[in-house]
C-alpha cells in the first residue's frame, strides 16, 4: 500500500482529478453568496422581507451543514468520485427549481435543493487531495481548491449582475444548472478513486487492520475532543459571519452606504473572493514553507479579521470607497488564510481512515453559522425598517455588531486555548 501510495504522487490523474473537483467546486461558491447581487429582484419578485429573504438563502446553509457527517462518511466509504458526482446532479435540479419558482416558498426549496446538491463537493475532495498529494503539499494544494471556489464567487458578483440585468435572475440560474449538469457527467466519467479508496470498499475493518468496531467508535472519538469543539466554534463565528456579509448583504450595505448602482457595488463586492484567492494559497505556502507553527498564524488571521470588522460596523461611511476598496480585499485575504489553516490544522491532527467523517462532521459548523446568523441579522434590519424602500446604514451597523462580537470571542477562544490545537493534544 505504501509503494502505490507513493507512485500516485506521480500519477498525472491527480491533476485531472484537482482540474474537476476545482471546477465542481467553483459553483459551490457562486451559489454560497450569489444571494447578495440579487437580492433586490427577489424582493421585488415575490414582494418580500429581509427576514424572509434571509430564511430563504440560508435554506442553502441548513442542508448543507446537516448532510455534512453523512457526506463524510460516504466519502469513505464510497469514494470522492461518486459522492461529487451524484449530488452534483441534485444541485442542478435545484437550479431549475430556484430559476422557475413562482414564489419565495418554492425558491426556499429550490435553494435548499441546491445547498444538498453542492454539499457534496467539499468533503470528498479534501479527502482526494489527501490521497493524490503529499502531506507537505496538502495545504497548499487546499489553498488553490478554496481560490479555486472563490473564482466562483467573483462570478456571483458582477458577471451575475450583468447577466441579470441582460438575461434575467431566472434565466441565469438555469443556465447556471444547465452547467452543473455538464460537470457532474464530467466528473462520474473521466475521473477515478484513489486506489485506497477502492481498495477500501472491499475490505471489511479486519482486513485493513482497523480494530472491530474501531469505525462505530470513531464518531464518538472525534466528538469528545476538545480540539474539535474548539475549531467547529472558530470555524462557526468567523465563517459564518464572513458568509453573511458576502453572500447576503454585501451589495445592498454598499448601494445604501455609498450611494451605488447594483454593479458598482457588485463590482466592489467582487473584492472579498479575489482577495480570499490571494489569501487561501498564500497562506497555505507559507505555512508549509515558511510558519510552521499554525496556531500562532491563526490567532494573527483572527486578530485582522476584528479589526476589519470594527472598520466595517463603524467606519464604512467615514471610509468612503478608497477605504473600502483594501478592507474588502484583507477580508477576502484573511478569511482564505483562515480556511487554509483551520483545514490544514485537522488534516495533522487526524488519522488517515477517519479523515473524511471527521471533516463531515466538522464542516456543518460553518454553514450552521452562515444559516444562523443570515436569519438573525434580516431580524436586526426588518426591526430597524426601511426607509425609502432601503435598509439605513444604522440598521447594517446594528447587524454587524453581531458579526463583530462573535469575530471577537473566536479571537478570544483561540488565544486562551491555543495549546489544544496543536498535534500533541
Amino acid at each position: 500500500m505504501t509503494y502505490k501510495k507513493k507512485s500516485n504522487f506521480h500519477d498525472s490523474h491527480r491533476w485531472l482529478v484537482f482540474g474537476l473537483l476545482s471546477s465542481v467546486y467553483f459553483l459551490v461558491y457562486f451559489h454560497r453568496v450569489s444571494i447578495s447581487v440579487i437580492a433586490h429582484d427577489l424582493l421585488t419578485a415575490f414582494q418580500t422581507h429581509a427576514t424572509a429573504l434571509g430564511f430563504m438563502s440560508s435554506m442553502y446553509f441548513y442542508l448543507y451543514a446537516l448532510e455534512q457527517p453523512l457526506v463524510g462518511y460516504l466519502s469513505d466509504r464510497l469514494g470522492p468520485r461518486r459522492v461529487v458526482g451524484f449530488w452534483s446532479l441534485a444541485a442542478a435540479l435545484g437550479c431549475v427549481l430556484f430559476g422557475s419558482a413562482p414564489s419565495i416558498g418554492w425558491a426556499a426549496a429550490g435553494r435548499a435543493l441546491i445547498g444538498l446538491g453542492v454539499g457534496g463537493v467539499y468533503v470528498p475532495a479534501m479527502k482526494a487531495l489527501s490521497q493524490w498529494f503529499r502531506r507537505k503539499e496538502f495545504a497548499t494544494m487546499t489553498g488553490l481548491l478554496l481560490a479555486s471556489g472563490n473564482l466562483g464567487a467573483i462570478m456571483a458578483t458582477t458577471p451575475l449582475a450583468w447577466m441579470a440585468n441582460t438575461w434575467g435572475w431566472r434565466s441565469s440560474f438555469l443556465i447556471i444548472g444547465g452547467a452543473t449538469l455538464g460537470l457532474a457527467f464530467a466528473t462520474l466519467l473521466l475521473i477515478r478513486d484513489h486506489e485506497e479508496t477502492v481498495e477500501s470498499m472491499d475490505k471489511d475493518p479486519a482486513s485493513t487492520g482497523e480494530p472491530a468496531g474501531a469505525l462505530k467508535g470513531s464518531a464518538p472519538q472525534v466528538l469528545t475532543s476538545l480540539r474539535f469543539w474548539i475549531l467547529a466554534a472558530i470555524f462557526f463565528g468567523s465563517f459564518g459571519s464572513y458568509l453573511t456579509f458576502q453572500g447576503l448583504w454585501a451589495t445592498p450595505f454598499l448601494m445604501t452606504t455609498l450611494n451605488l448602482d447594483r454593479l458598482h457595488a457588485a463590482g466592489l463586492n467582487m473584492l472579498v473572493p479575489i482577495g480570499f484567492i490571494v489569501g487561501a494559497p498564500l497562506t497555505g505556502w507559507l505555512s508549509d514553507k515558511v510558519f510552521h507553527n499554525k496556531a500562532r498564524i491563526l490567532i494573527c488571521i483572527l486578530a485582522m479579521m476584528t479589526g476589519i470588522w470594527v472598520g466595517l460596523t463603524f467606519g464604512a461611511h467615514a471610509l468612503g470607497k478608497g477605504g473600502i476598496i483594501p478592507l474588502l480585499l484583507f477580508m477576502g485575504g484573511a478569511t482564505g488564510g483562515l480556511g487554509t489553516i483551520l483545514w490544514a490544522l485537522v488534516r495533522e491532527t487526524t488519522p488517515d481512515p477517519i479523515l473524511g467523517l471527521t471533516t463531515g462532521l466538522l464542516n456543518p459548523s460553518p454553514f450552521l453559522g452562515a444559516a444562523i446568523l443570515q436569519v438573525w441579522t434580516g431580524t436586526i434590519l426588518d426591526h430597524v425598517g426601511r426607509v425609502d424602500g432601503v435598509y439605513p446604514p444604522a440598521a447594517y451597523r446594528n447587524a454587524f455588531m453581531v458579526c463583530l462580537v462573535i469575530i471577537a470571542c473566536c479571537l478570544i477562544l483561540c488565544t486562551t486555548l491555543r495549546r489544544y490545537l496543536s498535534a500533541s493534544d
